[in-house]
């Protein structure tokens, strides 16, 4: 359990994403969105893992701003082809929305940007703008706050789905 909790890219990441991602029905595509929460560890993982054959930090250039922006452009890409496949998968589980190659962009940047923002309050290392020293969000939260927030959000993501499936709101007109 240990080893799960230091993990430098953690299941946390879900909370914001389906939370935000399930408010934004509208305006994101649900799948891009979530997924962009978490394409930015897939270095770290590797790392982490043992797996990563060059070495060096688990958080690298690709836990930046620019190098987050890079792997959102590429998951974009990979999801205009993919997502007309998930479709049917998430009309079985009650998010139907319409999605379009701009969607897909804008959920996949604006994803892996909140990604890094989440780490740039807590971890030590990552530099979101890319230059040397400048860390103007570390210190902000602590890990303990950042996981409470994150875990508040896939917490709350629950009632909010399931007002959905009931019929309660209708996630896909939400202003």
């Amino acid at each position: 359990m240990e080893k799960i909790l230091s993990m430098p890219f953690t299941v946390f990441h879900f909370g914001p994403g389906i939370l935000i991602g399930l408010l934004t029905l509208k305006y994101l595509d649900f799948p891009t969105f979530v997924a962009a929460n978490l394409v930015v560890d897939w270095r770290a993982a590797l790392v982490f893992f043992g797996v990563w054959p060059f070495g060096g930090p688990l958080h690298s250039w690709l836990s930046t701003y620019p190098g987050a922006v890079l792997s959102g452009a590429i998951l974009s890409v990979a999801m205009i082809h993919i997502r007309p496949h998930l479709q049917k998968s998430l009309e079985d589980i009650r998010i139907k929305q319409d999605f379009s190659n701009r969607k897909i962009l804008v959920s996949a940047l604006l994803g892996v940007v909140i990604h890094v923002s989440l780490d740039a309050f807590h971890h030590p290392n990552i530099q979101p703008f890319l230059i040397e020293g400048v860390k103007p969000f570390f210190g902000l939260m602590t890990t303990s706050q950042v996981r409470a927030l994150t875990f508040a959000c896939i917490l709350a993501s629950f009632p909010v789905y399931i007002a959905h499936v009931r019929g309660f709101i209708n996630l896909n007109t939400l202003a």
